[in-house]
């Protein structure tokens, strides 16, 4: 049950620089997200079970001084035997604290809520469970369950940004069976924000399909001659083909290389064409002069 809401206003995670060190990892079971935006993206999930023994009670109470989470405590019956007044007192205080929905601005961008609890002594059990909605719609969850810790960290989030509004919802079930209580449960709930994405990633222009134009050619009556056409911005394999070339001399239509001996003299018009695998065709024209040798004694 949803006990109160909270207003957020992007607190930093305190109760972070109050970790001592990391004690585990876990792979909780994450229900499936709900709603027409529900597999729009890939889901986040991730959980850490953090351990906050530097954390006195007054360092929990003055986080929710400065946030806007919520604490419980759990406290014991006196046990007999001890103190002026045959028992003493036993408190467990948790506090349980969230961002708010952050990230997006491109269309890759995840978008991520954080929530965790921390407690000035350790738990038998605790359970976080981290909700995303965007609208109406869970679109994303987690929930980690650790024991004997002294506080959880667990993120949700999709991987890929939908713009739209979101809020987050946070609840933790907080665990001491030798207190009285020996557990409670608690909630809240964010304030929506709005997250863009921005443009989706633009998509370079294919390259432009060209043939190289190899430039005016000559070559003597008689001589053997041969030229590599080149062809750039296509998809390979290319299909050659060419006009208008000097009597003698023909072009490989799979590897583009023209060869053969002139046989007569005059200036050519050639156009080479290439077509390439996904069917484009380019071309290149340029002349082709065949001339007699002035000496062809010497």
């Amino acid at each position: 049950m949803l006990r109160r809401s909270w207003l957020r206003a992007g607190a930093p995670l305190t109760a972070l620089i109050l970790a001592g060190a990391l004690c585990g990892t876990s792979n909780p079971a994450q229900a499936a997200p709900t709603g027409p935006d529900a597999t729009a993206a890939p889901t986040i999930a991730r959980s850490s079970a953090m351990n906050f023994r530097l954390a006195t009670t007054e360092q929990v109470l003055a986080m929710a001084a400065e946030g806007n989470g919520k604490l419980v405590t759990l406290g014991s019956k006196a046990a007999e035997g001890k103190g002026v007044d045959g028992g003493v007192t036993i408190q467990v205080t948790c506090y349980l604290d969230m961002t708010l929905p952050h990230g997006g601005g491109s269309a890759d961008a995840d978008i991520l809520l954080d929530g965790w609890f921390t407690c000035d002594d350790y738990i038998h059990l605790g359970v976080l469970t981290v909700e995303l909605f965007r609208g109406a719609d869970r679109v994303a969850n987690t929930t980690a369950v650790f024991p004997y810790v002294y506080g959880i960290f667990a993120t949700a989030g999709l991987s890929t940004c939908t713009e739209g509004w979101y809020f987050g919802v946070v609840g933790a079930t907080i665990a001491r069976y030798d207190l009285n209580p020996p557990s409670d449960s608690l909630t809240i709930i964010s304030y929506p924000v709005y997250i863009g994405c921005g443009p989706p990633p633009t998509t370079p222009p294919p390259a432009t399909f060209a043939v190289t134009n190899p430039g005016n050619q000559t070559t003597f009556v008689f001589d053997s001659d041969q030229l590599q056409m080149a062809a750039t911005g296509g998809t390979a394999p290319y299909t050659w083909s060419a006009t208008g070339l000097p009597t003698g001399l023909s072009i490989n239509s799979s590897t583009g290389l023209i060869t053969g001996t002139v046989t007569k003299l005059g200036t050519y018009t050639v156009t080479a064409t290439a077509v390439d695998a996904a069917g484009r065709s380019a071309s290149a024209q340029f002349t082709w002069g065949v001339r007699r040798e002035p000496c062809p004694t010497c």
